[in-house]
């Protein structure tokens, strides 16, 4: 034959699904030996089925053993997560939560008695890109020198927590915490003493250490799993830091007879969790199918107003009284040591060491190393009742108030918010407000969120990256174009501020409080929004005590081009979180409290 042999170095490329194909059946038939089925001749590969061309399967083969190999190897070097303990063939098991890791998938399993086997617990989306949150606290405090009521407001937990070691990176996104501690104390501790010297004698002390203890006690819970979290291993976490700070409170030394209602809220991904003890409330608003905003009270009320807490504490022998006006039950308290008896309107609650003093045994027959040390259950306790929400779009607000504003029709709070969403230090200022119109005794606080969403992102083909050149003039033209805000503002100062004096008229110190200044500037935003014309420009200079308030026609209360680094933080920030033509909320600084316009 006259055609020439062909050249060994010749090759035909093979059909990709063909050659894996064969690859994978020449795997699967190997025997452990070199031999696959593959045989040679003249240089070729040839496997059965294949082309008469002959492809090289060997590169296939070798392919598929590095891939093999790449994941053998990845799987060795897959630690398990802290916590979990290996079962074998790559299984590791959490004792605790009772969750299955596996190495290959890299995923977590539950095991479903019912049915035998293992079933994969979804990965909690993260929402952050869809939801915003803006969030602000206000109160009134009934004594100037002692703070009764608490409030926190952690809007990055998962920030928080990686500066204190504790990560949580593995909570779906956004995780914030919000918190309200209602300081109270109990009736009769200091019978015949005005509240002042109350306060004087055993100034409140558990608001202040529950505020500044509780995430300490659930971030170290949060972050000891690094696994999916299930709705109710959050609740059991967030009951279990309810337990061990009151267990911290009654342990400190001293005799404070005072204790606190709270509401905690903790938000992560899109589940929200509230739980509270005592009369603290929480409100969740929703908008409705017609466009209107509803609310719920997202609490459970803790007094012996309800059957079932009656019906609790009566079971562990409390006695039980009625208030001073006869027509409230209350908790009564063992009779001390110089014959008073003390009461307490709520039945849960953070502190009161009166009402949880720990009963000996009464089986004094027993020979005392026989006996056990067994502690009754007390009718007080700090156990919370915990509600889970899966937010959605739909899901618009969220206040967390001291008991006072439980009084408040859900009808007016709901107007609030629909009113002043967006706002939320005004939205607390108008609740305060009106608790205070409706003559409610002691301290006033609350906490607003407002919830915005957005579409996410849509995901379409990736953008060609722009030559470096171009790029870097684009990013430097962006960001000298919002480098640089101006805004008018009006300024109210208290006595709290950094001066308190008034230089616009006359130097005269200024005597007022914070929530009174407050309440000056929700004035004038109502006015301004409710009218037309220089409004702004007329309040300014009624009001403001600004010295740019002195400028004149529309100058006034203009602070000129405003930089980054120039102006205190808190004003700057809202200033270029502004867009232009907008009015902001109450902004407080240490120079006052603020409201600003943005104008350029």
């Amino acid at each position: 034959c006259s055609r020439p042999p062909p050249c060994p170095r010749a090759r035909v490329r093979p059909c990709p699904e063909r050659a894996v194909a064969a690859g994978a059946h020449a795997a699967m038939a190997g025997s452990g030996s070199d031999s696959v089925g593959i045989r040679v001749t003249s240089g070729m590969l040839h496997h059965p089925g294949t082309r008469s061309s002959g492809a090289p399967l060997w590169r296939f083969m070798l392919r598929m053993d590095d891939q093999r190999r790449a994941v053998e190897e990845d799987n060795q070097q897959a630690t398990a997560p802290d916590g979990f303990e290996a079962q074998g063939d790559g299984w590791y098991l959490h004792p605790k939560h009772m969750i299955l890791w596996q190495s290959m998938t890299r995923a977590f399993y539950r095991f479903e008695e019912s049915t035998q086997s293992v079933v994969e617990i979804p990965v909690q989306a993260s929402v952050d890109k869809e939801l915003k949150m803006t969030a602000d606290a206000s109160c009134v405090h009934r004594h100037e020198k002692f703070r009764e009521d608490r409030h926190v407001i952690v809007r990055d937990l998962a920030k928080a927590a990686q500066a204190l070691k504790m990560p949580i990176d593995h909570l779906a996104k956004p995780v914030a915490l919000f918190a309200m501690y209602d300081g109270h104390r109990p009736a009769g501790s200091h019978a015949g003493k005005s509240h002042e010297e109350i306060l004087e004698l055993a100034p409140p002390t558990c608001a202040e250490f529950c505020a500044r203890n509780f995430h300490l006690k659930l971030l170290p819970r949060l972050s000891d799993f690094k696994g999916p979290w299930s709705d109710t291993a959050v609740v059991s976490a967030m009951k279990e830091s309810f337990d061990e700070v009151d267990a911290d409170f009654l342990a400190r030394p001293g005799n404070s007879p005072d204790g606190c209602s709270a509401v905690i809220a903790l938000l992560t991904g899109s589940r929200l969790f509230i739980a509270n003890v005592g009369n603290a409330v929480a409100f969740v608003g929703e908008e409705t199918d017609s466009g209107d905003l509803r609310v719920t009270r997202a609490t459970v009320v803790h007094t012996l107003a309800t059957a079932r807490e009656t019906m609790r504490v009566t079971a562990v022998g409390a006695e039980l009284c009625h208030d001073a006006s006869g027509c409230q039950q209350v908790l009564c308290s063992p009779q001390q040591d110089d014959g008073k008896v003390e009461t307490l309107h709520v039945s849960r609650a953070l502190g009161n060491r009166s009402f949880k003093a720990a009963v000996k045994d009464k089986d004094k027959d027993k020979d005392p190393g026989e006996a056990e040390a067994v502690t009754p259950p007390t009718p007080l306790i700090a156990t919370p009742d915990v509600s889970v929400t899966v937010l959605g779009p739909q899901h618009r607000a969220l206040v967390l108030g001291c008991a006072e504003l439980g009084g408040l029709p859900d009808t007016f709070v709901a107007e609030v918010l629909s009113k002043r969403h967006g706002r939320p230090r005004m939205a607390c200022g108008a609740l305060l407000q009106e608790a205070q119109r409706r003559e409610v005794k002691g301290s006033l606080a609350t906490i607003c969120v407002f919830l915005d969403w957005s579409p996410p992102p849509p995901v379409g083909p990736v953008q060609v990256a722009e030559p470096p050149a171009k790029k870097m003039r684009a990013e430097a033209g962006a960001q000298a174009k919002g480098s640089q805000v101006r805004c008018r503002t009006i300024l109210v100062k208290h006595k709290g501020s950094k001066e308190p004096v008034d230089t616009v008229r006359g130097n005269k110190p200024v005597t007022r409080t914070l929530a009174e200044a407050e309440r000056i500037l929700v004035e004038c935003l109502e006015e301004i929004e409710n009218k037309k014309g220089p409004i702004f420009t007329q309040r300014c200079k009624a009001v403001s005590e600004c010295n740019t308030c002195l400028k004149g026609g529309e100058m006034a209360g203009d602070l000129g081009w405003m930089s980054r680094g120039q102006y205190n933080h808190v004003v700057e920030s809202a200033a270029f979180a502004l867009p232009i033509g907008h009015i902001s909320d109450i902004v407080e600084s240490d120079e006052g409290v603020h409201v600003l316009w943005r104008i350029a």
